[in-house]
């Protein structure tokens, strides 16, 4: 069990590094996955830790709370934000504002495999509609 913590620690930190460049979803895949359960909790402990600067102030490490898509009740979280409504300064309009900033740590439903035959599949259609767009053809029949 302490293994797997350790684990949750490390992928975590990892994790936080890159999500301080990537704006997304951080998603585990592989046979590790599987074992979830063990590691997932620490990972997101420590995305959402804090660093403590040599004059002692400490502050988180990402803007972003992560939140653990596994977890039902974070999960639930996640996808509630804290959406309010604001009033556009000027006026009577409001619009819906969510402050809330979020990352959401899941799990690969896919395998390898499906996961790449799937967006070769999408890199190939689009390739495809490019060039019916590009083709001389094509644009005669749109200046029809």
């Amino acid at each position: 069990m302490e293994a797997f913590r350790r684990l949750g620690e490390a992928v975590g930190d990892s994790m936080a590094q890159a999500l301080t460049v990537v704006d997304g979803l951080a998603v585990i895949g592989g046979g590790i996955s599987g074992s979830w359960p063990l590691f997932l909790p620490a990972l997101v402990d420590e995305i959402n830790g804090t660093y403590r600067a040599p004059n002692g102030n400490t502050f988180r490490r990402l803007t972003a709370r992560a939140f653990n898509l596994e977890d039902p009740a974070q999960q639930k979280q996640f996808l509630k934000g804290e959406t309010r409504e604001v009033t556009i300064p000027g006026s009577k309009r409001k619009v819906k504002y969510d402050p809330l900033q979020r990352v959401g740590v899941g799990l690969s439903r896919l395998g390898t495999s499906e996961a790449v035959g799937i967006g070769a599949y999408a890199f190939a259609l689009q390739q495809l509609d490019q060039a019916s767009a590009a083709s001389p053809a094509t644009r005669r029949k749109r200046r029809a």
